[in-house]
């Protein structure tokens, strides 16, 4: 049942302001797909529509990601839908059904501030809960999975599209369960990093490569290869040096480096190492095959 809010009046007294009333009318609805198709009867001059986004939340409700986090569905007070038409197309798509706040009698003119304020990000919400190092956390946890992603496949066989990625709250949750690997892993990699004036590889990289090749606890080794490609230890004509030279040219150049290409490369850069490290003056990755198996310590 709809209600004017009272919530209000109630601070009004407590705060002794101006009581002012308003049209606006808030309800807490079970929006099944019936009645999103009823809802988008009133989608007149909304913005045009988003396939990939409503895949995106599809996907999300197909598969118990989606949350009721109280984002509302507003309707102006001519019943024109304003705001939440990608959200009722999703709930169609997907055959769910929510618990979603509508909001009815805003002003026609209110629709220009509409999403002005900057999203939270991955990095954001991992900082609200208490973990240092948010940005290159929420970062490394996202490589993890696009690394899981794209070796299944060649970089050229679609990509890494949106509706792949990791939403806010699987970030949060993979980083409640594995949070000390996660940071043992960046804290080792930073003290590496911190080493190099020219910077030719990310802390994200770096420590995806460490955990691509060394899994939760890298030994002594995968840190030492790491030293190795990133040019804190040199080795003259050899295979870690050769990917190093690789990376130092790409970034002097301003070339951006392909993610799968450098997976590959790192994956056989190690497995020479594991070998000896030898003289080796050429050795290259096809992007169009699938990553090299990693040999084991």
């Amino acid at each position: 049942m709809e209600t004017q809010v009272k919530e209000t009046q109630v601070y009004n007294k407590v705060y002794n302001t101006a009581i002012r009333s308003t049209n606006l009318k808030v309800a807490l609805v079970y929006v099944t797909p019936k009645i999103a198709k009823e809802y988008l009867k009133g989608n007149l001059n909304n913005r045009k529509i988003s396939k990939r986004t409503v895949k995106f939340l599809a996907d999300q409700m197909k598969y118990n990601l989606f949350k009721e986090n109280g984002e509302s569905i507003v309707f102006d007070e001519n019943g024109n839908l304003n705001d939440g038409q990608h959200r009722l197309h999703a709930i169609i798509e997907s055959g769910k059904s929510f618990y979603i706040v509508v909001v009815k009698g805003v002003k026609p003119l209110t629709m220009a501030t509409y999403d002005t304020g900057k999203n939270r990000s991955a990095a954001d919400v991992l900082s609200l809960n208490g973990y240092n190092s948010s940005t290159r956390l929420s970062a490394f946890i996202r490589n993890i999975d696009k690394y899981t992603i794209q070796k299944r496949k060649s970089a050229n066989s679609g990509g890494y599209n949106r509706s792949e990625t990791l939403t806010n709250q699987q970030i949060l949750d993979y980083c409640i369960l594995n949070y000390k690997w996660l940071n043992e892993i960046i804290i080792n990699v930073r003290s590496i990093y911190a080493k190099q004036n020219t910077k030719v590889l990310s802390i994200t990289n770096l420590s995806l490569i460490a955990y691509l090749i060394g899994g939760k606890k890298p030994s002594k080794k995968v840190y030492d290869f790491i030293k190795n490609i990133y040019g804190i230890i040199k080795e003259e004509n050899s295979a870690t040096s050769y990917l190093y030279t690789k990376f130092y040219n790409a970034k002097i150049n301003k070339e951006p480096l392909n993610f799968y290409w450098t997976l590959g490369m790192a994956i056989k850069a190690w497995n020479f190492y594991l070998d000896g490290n030898p003289a080796v003056r050429y050795y290259k990755f096809n992007t169009q095959e699938k990553l090299p198996k990693i040999n084991i310590n």
